[in-house]
């Protein structure tokens, strides 16, 4: 896998929280026969096209001065999505009654994949409530057993 000098991932932070933004994501992979330097950015109310596009040319010239990386590469500026993932364990606090599927690594009263509504977050454990199962709606889900978990979309 490719690395990414830190010194590097800390000023792309530094010109995405510049423009009012958050970093979401920060990939450098492998990507067919170069590497993809991709970056994910979002703000309250969601990203625009511009404010992908500002950050792009910001890094674009960060990137072409001090040339931290070596050989070829692609960037890609971008909005996590409607169904973001959570990278962060603030992401838990953050969407607490928004819709969420939550992929378990141990399956939880016989679920690997539990979809509901993020409940509560003690630092922990989160509770998701899957209106869907009418006996024990409320799911209790150790961090530690959470493979992976993303915002829904709801309609």
């Amino acid at each position: 896998m490719a690395q990414l000098p830190a010194k590097v991932g800390e000023e792309i932070e530094k010109i995405v929280v510049s423009e009012g933004l958050e970093l979401v994501n920060l990939e450098f992979k492998t990507a067919g026969r170069g590497l993809l330097l991709r970056i994910d950015i979002d703000k309250e109310g969601g990203v625009t096209v511009e404010d992908c596009s500002l950050v792009a040319q910001q890094l674009s010239t960060f990137l072409d001065v001090e040339d931290p990386i070596q050989g070829h590469y692609e960037l890609q500026v971008s909005s996590p999505g409607l169904d973001r993932k959570f990278y962060k364990v603030s992401d838990y606090q953050r969407f607490i009654g928004r819709l969420v599927r939550v992929q378990t690594t141990s399956p939880v009263r016989g679920l690997h994949v539990i979809i509901g509504h993020l409940q509560s977050f003690d630092g922990n454990t989160i509770v998701v409530n899957d209106p869907n199962s009418k006996k024990q709606p409320e799911y209790e889900v150790s961090l530690d057993n959470v493979k992976e978990a993303r915002l829904e979309v709801e309609f």
